[in-house]
């Protein structure tokens, strides 16, 4: 049966969360769908209300709060670029039966998602792609569990504004009674994160972000590099993490790690390079000049570029301390490229240790290193199996149908019970 569909994203295409909206949307082209994103906003002033709101609550988790595990959102009742009128205007008479949203920071308040809601008696469903929703405003519940509690004595925020993660806390509570929600959760992670909340709202797991296979720019079957290298050249590692200076992203464990494997191996012994990718500051270049091995380093690249060096590479690094579920991960698969993760989100759903990667303890420097050393002595037939398994397992497992079945599924059984 065919729907329609009203996707919210506050951006595609940027970022892992913006690529995994673009990824989700693309995934249900056989239905009738519209999309309210900034990305295709023409009119200048919601654009400039959006950077407005934005800087006005980065200015404000400023002065609230000396750490950046918190995540100060916009949700509540008054903040939001688009009301109910202005979406109304941009959708016309589409009346949907589904309401997706991705990520809707500083795009609606949850008050216009809900009036949105009522007036076409939608299912609403989350696609969650973190954890702040859920909390009031933390990023870090791995970290504390004082959310179980409302966020009351928030670790994250100064003593005189401890008040809003409460405040946070229980508007989304508010909203999520009056909207019913859905959520599609990736992840033993996330679903646990979801259980020990408590909350009754129904929800379906998902292991693998969607990848639209006929849409990437290379031939997989004929560009994927799973030629047996010669043997004195390198195994390139691909290490995509954002955000250097993102504690969440994991860079000073995966850099303590690989100064430890270079300490046990001669340089003649290291048979690594390594392709560091994301925004650096020079204190970050400045580090790489302690290392023995070869490496090179680029900030944010274009998807050709991107894809040009994931076909060119052997293996990929995620060392991300918190994540859901990883897009980078996702998207090195489908390329043939194994992937190491530390063992949070969906590293275990998604990685056959062994076979398409490696888990390693979380925060485990040795750990890591130790699989690195793995890598390096890896002889061309065993990275080569591990290449071809891993290309096999992305085109069985990442297609977009199979998300798109997940999530119409979820709709209809709840529609049903209702």
């Amino acid at each position: 049966m065919k729907y329609k569909i009203l996707f919210f994203s506050e951006y595609l295409g940027a970022g892992g969360g913006g690529i995994a909206s673009k990824r989700i949307i693309d995934s249900f082209k056989r239905h009738e769908i519209r999309v309210i994103s900034l990305v295709n906003e023409k009119n200048i002033f919601f654009i400039i209300k959006y950077y407005i709101i934005k800087f006005y609550y980065r200015l404000k988790r400023f002065f609230v709060t000396d750490s950046d595990k918190f995540n100060f959102n916009s949700f509540n009742s008054a903040i939001g670029v688009y009301s109910k009128k202005n979406i109304k205007t941009k959708i016309n008479e589409f009346k949907p039966d589904i309401i997706v949203v991705t990520w809707i920071e500083f795009l609606i308040s949850l008050k216009t998602l809900y009036e949105i809601k009522v007036e076409s008696d939608s299912n609403v469903i989350f696609v969650s792609m973190d954890n702040h929703l859920l909390t009031g405003g933390c990023r870090y519940v791995n970290e504390c569990e004082n959310y179980l509690s409302g966020c009351k004595n928030c670790i994250a925020l100064k003593a005189s504004f401890q008040n809003i993660a409460i405040d946070n806390y229980s508007y989304y509570r508010s909203y999520f009674k009056k909207l019913n929600p859905k959520f599609m959760l990736p992840s033993d992670h996330s679903k646990n994160f979801f259980k020990k909340l408590e909350l009754d709202f129904k929800f379906v797991e998902f292991d693998f972000w969607p990848i639209q296979f006929e849409n990437l720019t290379k031939n997989f079957n004929k560009q994927l590099n799973l030629k047996i290298k010669k043997h004195s050249e390198k195994k390139i590692i691909i290490c995509p993490i954002q955000k250097f200076d993102e504690p969440r992203k994991g860079w000073e464990y995966l850099y303590q790690s690989i100064i430890d494997f270079q300490n046990q191996l001669s340089e003649k012994e290291i048979k690594i390079k390594f392709i560091f990718i994301g925004n650096l500051k020079n204190k970050h270049i400045n580090s790489f000049k302690n290392f023995k091995m070869s490496y090179k380093y680029f900030n944010y690249l274009r998807r050709s570029d991107l894809e040009k060096l994931y076909s060119e590479s052997d293996f990929g690094v995620i060392p991300s301390i918190q994540e859901w579920a990883s897009i980078s991960t996702n998207e090195m698969m489908t390329f043939g490229l194994p992937v190491i993760n530390f063992m949070t989100g969906s590293s275990k759903n998604i990685i056959v240790d062994g076979k398409n990667g490696f888990i390693v303890n979380l925060k485990n420097i040795y750990d890591l290193s130790n699989k690195l050393k793995e890598i390096n002595n890896m002889s061309k037939e065993e990275m080569f199996a591990m290449k071809s398994f891993t290309h096999n397992y992305a085109l069985q497992n990442f297609r977009s149908e199979n998300f798109e079945k997940k999530l119409i599924n979820l709709h209809e059984i709840t529609r049903s019970l209702n």
